[in-house]
């Protein structure tokens, strides 16, 4: 404690200039020390006389320095201080202690990270989770497919077209644009959005107002969209026979199937095996065609082709889409046997009235002739369908008299207007379904 109060009082002596300046002069200053009990307002004699007892070989006063003041008090106390050690246990209990310590810091620090590795894991689970949820959601609302094929969406107003969106990565696959309604754009923008994907490729079946009348909105909503068609108009891209267009998680094959028009193009979905079947083939109904022989030609190379559904451009999923492939097939046969025996009944009726004796030479009607016009068919095969389809049903039977005619079983009159079967292929029947 003397060595601190000298040390505090040469401190105060030395950094207060005035003090300092008496301290080089006269040395005064010293008589601040407390076991002096002096003043720093004597005067310059008094603080001499006072301070002159210490100017001896064992004063401080001598030197300001600090290796004088610390010989100084060696001389002055009882004895050299002794250095401490600590024993070899405290040394090492102390590292212990320090190393425990640190360890410790280490352990919250790496509790810390693990905690926020798990965090983040938890926080990537959640995300992914949240994903295929909303995907699954997505499919139960767009698609009455099974929800095991996760990939495909369908999106149509009741009574519309069907559009499909395939793939499951950042670019997809669109077959069909829908009939151009402002309902179809919004759903597709939203499903767009919400599976953070665009289109890369549009594929059309066919060139019907309501397979093509979405193209501009789609356009508009990806601008980079590729359009295919087979026979593609100005600025599409040509779809060839076979043909394959790849995105992640699907691969389609392009099968030309002309019949409901000559550029229907169906697609084969090679991962699943199954069939976007265009207006080829729906999920109700009969479909209409332009030429039959055509269609039923395509018809048989269609059930070929695939092995399970069939997503149709109009009505809802087949599950097994070979099998109605195989129920048109068969429809179209009864059509044709149902037009044989219409006009083998009215022959047969008029070869009556002529044995009868009852024909008048001024009549040209079944009766009389045999023959009759599409729209009598229609009325006979047709009863059961209402009047107002009639006049769709008539092409459809026109179809059926020209494939017959081809086959030599029906003959047109000279008029143009009226068919009839021909005298020597009997009813027609036997020859069905050759």
């Amino acid at each position: 404690m003397k060595r601190y109060r000298l040390v505090v009082a040469a401190n105060d002596i030395l950094s207060d200039p005035s003090r300092r300046r008496a301290y080089d002069l006269f040395g005064a200053g010293w008589s601040t020390h407390p076991d002096n009990g002096g003043s720093a307002c004597s005067s310059d004699h008094t603080t001499r006389q006072r301070w002159s007892g210490f100017h001896d070989n064992n004063s401080p006063a001598g030197n300001a320095t600090w290796e004088d003041w610390e010989k100084w008090h060696q001389r002055n106390s009882r004895g050299a201080q002794a250095p401490v050690y600590t024993s070899n246990g405290g040394f090492v209990s102390l590292v212990a202690f320090v190393v425990a310590l640190s360890a410790m810091s280490q352990a919250s620090r790496v509790d810390e990270h693990q905690q926020y590795f798990a965090d983040r894991i938890e926080l990537v689970h959640n995300d992914c989770h949240e994903n295929i949820q909303r995907r699954k959601d997505g499919t139960k609302e767009l698609s009455s497919a099974d929800l095991a094929i996760l990939r495909f969406m369908r999106s149509r107003e009741q009574g519309g077209t069907n559009t499909y969106v395939i793939g499951a990565g950042p670019r997809r696959i669109l077959i069909d644009t829908g009939e151009g309604k402002a309902s179809w754009s919004q759903h597709i923008l939203s499903l767009l959005s919400s599976e953070r994907t665009t289109i890369s490729d549009a594929l059309v079946t066919h060139w019907h107002p309501d397979h093509v009348g979405g193209i501009a909105d789609l356009l508009s909503l990806c601008p980079q969209a590729r359009i295919y068609k087979h026979n593609a108009a100005e600025g599409q891209f040509h779809i060839d026979d076979a043909q394959r267009f790849g995105t992640d998680g699907a691969t389609l094959r392009a099968f030309h199937c002309p019949g409901h028009t000559t550029d229907h193009m169906a697609f084969v979905l090679e991962e699943e095996d199954a069939m976007f079947t265009g207006d080829n083939v729906l999920g109700h109904g009969t479909a209409v065609f332009e030429d039959l022989r055509t269609y039923m030609t395509s018809l048989k190379r269609m059930q070929n082709q695939f092995s399970s559904r069939a997503y149709p451009g109009h009505g809802s999923v087949i599950e097994d889409g070979p099998m109605r492939v195989s129920e048109y097939i068969e429809h179209r046969h009864q059509r044709q046997h149902e037009v044989l025996s219409v006009l083998a009944q009215s022959s047969k009726t008029a070869q009556a009235v002529d044995r009868a004796g009852k024909r008048d030479d001024a009549q040209a009607d079944s009766l009389v002739t045999g023959e009759m016009s599409p729209m009598e068919i229609v009325k006979v095969v047709y009863q059961d369908v209402p009047e107002n389809l009639h006049t769709p049903a008539a092409g459809g039977v026109v179809q059926v008299l020209q494939m017959l005619a081809e086959e030599g079983k029906v003959v047109q009159s000279a008029d143009h207007h009226r068919w009839r079967i021909m005298e020597d292929s009997g009813d027609g029947l036997s020859k069905h379904g050759s």
